[in-house]
């Protein structure tokens, strides 16, 4: 099984945390993009998200990862997990409903499992793996209703848009596992540093050398993107890749969708329906079924 243990109950804790604060994503970004365009959107979020790593890394006296191959890595890392996805992500669900978004996001665990049996070693592609990635996305689609699936031709682009996010996603879970060892917080720090100096200039070219107008509306939901759904879900994701496979990993994107609709009867007074809940035991099962060990 490769240099994996068990699964303990910290890796579920911060499974399920990922999701949580994931789960909110899809809602501020459709919130935000109401205010901004989509590349503004995102290069605030990065900016916010880089700066608040750096104070932190300031404050603990952090080490950053060196060497050119490991900031290569960050690079890298930058570009296919923050940069690219956050931009098509965003722009995509300008067009599309929020059901069909979460069922093209489920592209991600099935392109990670695949990404995984090639480039890391003891995340091998095995029937009870496969068996709990269609257990989860069945429970995507229970979440959501198979309406969500009819028209998935339509409004092309910016499905393509989302599904694109999703396998960038997928590719940036094996980067994080295929990096150099270094300390987290510098491989964060550095990483969301390069994310939005990718960004910020292209946003601000395209913006024609100007911002979005500055109001609360406005821009409380790129920095709440920065702060919490990018630079703390950035070290917590960092943490659980050190310790589990990604196909493990993969799964907090068939919760995301589950927690942004019980964040939505928390938040906003929707109602839980019963198909939320049968769709969460789905999911949980096919994380059982997917990380079961054999006995003896």
């Amino acid at each position: 099984m490769g240099g994996y243990g068990p699964i303990q109950p910290r890796h579920i804790v911060l499974l399920i945390s990922l999701a949580m604060i994931w789960g909110t994503s899809f809602l501020v970004t459709k919130i935000g993009v109401q205010f901004m365009p989509a590349l503004s959107l995102t290069a605030i979020r990065l900016i916010a998200a880089a700066l608040a790593m750096v104070i932190f890394a300031v404050l603990t006296q952090t080490r950053y990862p060196a060497g050119g191959r490991a900031w290569a890595y960050c690079f890298a890392l930058a570009f296919f997990g923050n940069s690219l996805p956050f931009f098509l992500i965003s722009w995509g669900v300008e067009g599309i409903a929020s059901g069909r978004a979460a069922i093209l996001m489920a592209v991600m665990p099935l392109a990670t499992l695949v990404l995984a049996h090639f480039f890391t070693p003891g995340d091998r592609l095995r029937l009870r793996k496969l068996l709990g990635i269609v257990l989860g996305f069945v429970g995507v689609v229970v979440l959501v209703g198979p309406a969500a699936l009819h028209g998935l031709g339509g409004s092309l682009l910016h499905q393509l848009a989302v599904a694109s996010g999703a396998i960038c996603y997928a590719i940036s879970v094996i980067i994080v596992q295929r990096m150099p060892p270094a300390p987290l917080v510098g491989r964060a720090t550095l990483t969301l540093a390069f994310s939005a100096l990718q960004t910020a200039p292209v946003a601000l070219w395209l913006s024609g050398w100007t911002t979005p107008d500055f109001s609360i509306d406005g821009w409380w939901p790129p920095l709440y993107l920065g702060l919490l759904s990018t630079a703390l879900a950035t070290l917590i994701l960092f943490k659980l890749l050190s310790e589990r496979e990604a196909s493990f990993v993969a799964f907090q994107n068939y919760l995301v969708p589950v927690f942004g609709v019980f964040w939505g009867a928390l938040l906003l007074d929707e109602d839980v329906s019963l198909q939320a809940v049968a769709a969460l035991g789905l999911i949980l099962s096919g994380i059982y079924v997917a990380n079961r060990r054999r006995s003896g």
